[in-house]
């Protein structure tokens, strides 16, 4: 062997050995690596409209919820409400044709997008109910609840007072202690000391006396008296606190002036009426 064959060799040697140094030693196949290309190229803009779209229908979702909520919010709390003002008598028909007669002074509120679905009003003062045939038909006031499918009864639900007569059909009456009794025509129902007491064979006229401007009043509390006139006649009474516990019995037509009412009450009773100022009268008793 020559030199320049031995300095040739040497050399091949040495680059063999810097190579050898410098191989890159691979974790994956070439072809391994050019899949993993391939799926950054081709999957990654894919991935990426997939999560726009996955974003486009959250927000429709949402959108779709709210309106929703919204919409039930409205079917739930619209309510139509009637007053039937002091001095005044009203008809409220309702939207399956029942209807309701209001005295003075009494006010009734209902849900006129769930009335298909569900028959309930809330009532306070005295009214006349005629309701037509259907679902459970429920009128709700403070001190009880009264529940028909199609009748026709009276209910009186003012200051602590709850009173409801059957006229025609059946009802059922629930006082807020959840006692509860059903009535038949002509049986009457009265609230006192928190029990519901019956009274049967009940002359019905005489809780409908009203509807024709006929009050009649038997042994009830002079302040009960005072107040329906103050509420048919749309004027203020003051009455001294010593005789708001006074029975008083008897009965008015309302086509006498409101001054002749007080009379029919007052003289009976020992008392008298003083006009204090145009629609204000103070009744104390006979000096």
């Amino acid at each position: 062997m020559n030199d320049k064959n031995l300095h040739t060799n040497n050399l091949k040697g040495n680059d063999d050995q810097f190579f050898a140094k410098g191989k890159i030693v691979w974790e994956k196949s070439e072809a391994d690596v050019w899949a993993d290309l391939e799926k950054k190229i081709t999957v990654q803009p894919e991935g990426k409209s997939i999560k726009l779209r996955s974003r486009v229908a959250k927000w429709v979702a949402a959108a779709v919820i709210l309106l929703l909520v919204g919409l039930f919010g409205v079917v739930t709390s619209y309510t139509k409400t009637f007053n039937c003002l002091p001095g005044q008598h009203l008809v409220v028909e309702l939207p399956d044709g029942s209807k309701v007669d209001l005295n003075a002074g009494s006010a009734l509120k209902y849900y006129p997008l769930r009335w298909r679905f569900e028959r309930k009003l809330k009532f306070e003062g005295e009214g006349y109910f005629n309701v037509q045939k259907g679902s459970v038909f429920t009128v709700e006031s403070p001190w009880g609840s009264t529940q028909v499918l199609g009748t026709t009864f009276n209910i009186y639900a003012r200051d602590e007072q709850y009173r409801v007569t059957c006229i025609t059909g059946s009802v059922r009456v629930k006082s807020y202690t959840d006692e509860t009794v059903v009535l038949t025509p002509n049986v009457h129902v009265e609230l006192e000391d928190g029990k519901l007491v019956v009274k049967k064979m009940f002359k019905a006229e005489k809780a409908l006396s009203w509807k024709n401007n006929q009050f009649f009043f038997e042994n009830r509390p002079l302040i009960e008296v005072i107040d329906e006139i103050e509420r048919q006649y749309a004027v203020t009474i003051r009455l001294q606190p010593e005789l708001n516990n006074r029975n008083f019995g008897s009965n008015f037509s309302k086509k006498y002036n409101v001054e002749e009412v007080l009379d029919f009450v007052c003289k009976p009773m020992k008392l008298k009426f003083v006009k204090q100022s145009e629609n204000v009268y103070l009744v104390v008793e006979e000096s």
